[in-house]
């Protein structure tokens, strides 16, 4: 399969055969060597020393036309729902155009996987696919031109007042990938406060045009370029 420019994200876990087994069986996704493939959607496999949990990287949304509908066919087919939605969809009314419906299932050894459908605009036709990474950050502004130097560009900022406090979003894309930055409240201005190592490990950028190699940003957000 050819690559495209974007970003794939890494998810390290203990056992590969295990995680890609149940990313085929329950998600959908096809293998490629290291590499899982579902529709527009791709993610790298790689071994984990030790059980992660939590780390830079919260999750992976994958675009679905209707949240309800593919969550049954996931629960369906042994998916969990995760605890962050413990009793199913939620909505955030301020995103895109007439808000999103999402709902977040548990990935191989409890990695978020988030399920996202727009209520408005072009709606998607069939199957899952790409809709964005999702990246907590302490300093949202620091990361944000930490990601504009690998070459992402803005896409929509919102600011998400809550009871708790403000929220604030950005999303940055790279060919037809898309990063979604926040910065809660309970994170603004705390010296890197995510685990080194997370399940959801690091970012892949394919087709950027840069010079190859590792590097690591703002929290520890660890960025190779192919």
């Amino acid at each position: 399969m050819a690559r495209a420019t974007g970003i794939v994200p890494e998810l390290a876990v203990t056992d590969r055969a295990a995680a890609a087994a149940m990313l085929a069986e329950v998600f959908g996704f096809a293998a490629e060597g290291d590499v899982m493939h579902l529709g527009d959607q791709a993610v790298a496999l790689v071994q984990a020393e030790r059980p992660a949990g939590h780390g830079k990287i919260d999750h992976l949304a994958l675009a679905v036309a209707d949240v309800d509908v593919a969550l049954a066919g996931f629960l369906a087919r042994g998916a969990r729902l995760e605890a962050t939605t413990p009793e199913g969809p939620r909505e955030i009314a301020e995103f895109w155009e007439g808000g999103v419906r999402y709902v977040f299932l548990s990935g191989p050894e409890g990695a978020r996987i988030e399920l996202c459908a727009r209520r408005a605009g072009p709606a998607r036709v069939a199957g899952a696919g790409h809709d964005h990474i999702g990246i907590p950050c302490s300093n949202i502004s620091a990361t944000e031109d930490y990601l504009k130097g690998f070459g992402l560009q803005p896409l929509a900022a919102v600011d998400l007042q809550r009871p708790e406090g403000m929220t604030l979003v950005r999303f940055l894309r790279l060919g037809e990938s898309v990063v979604e930055l926040y910065e809660p409240p309970e994170l603004r201005g705390r010296p890197a406060p995510f685990a080194a190592e997370g399940l959801w490990r690091g970012l892949r950028l394919w087709g950027s045009g840069l010079e190859a190699g590792l590097r690591s940003g703002p929290d520890g957000l660890r960025v190779t370029v192919e």
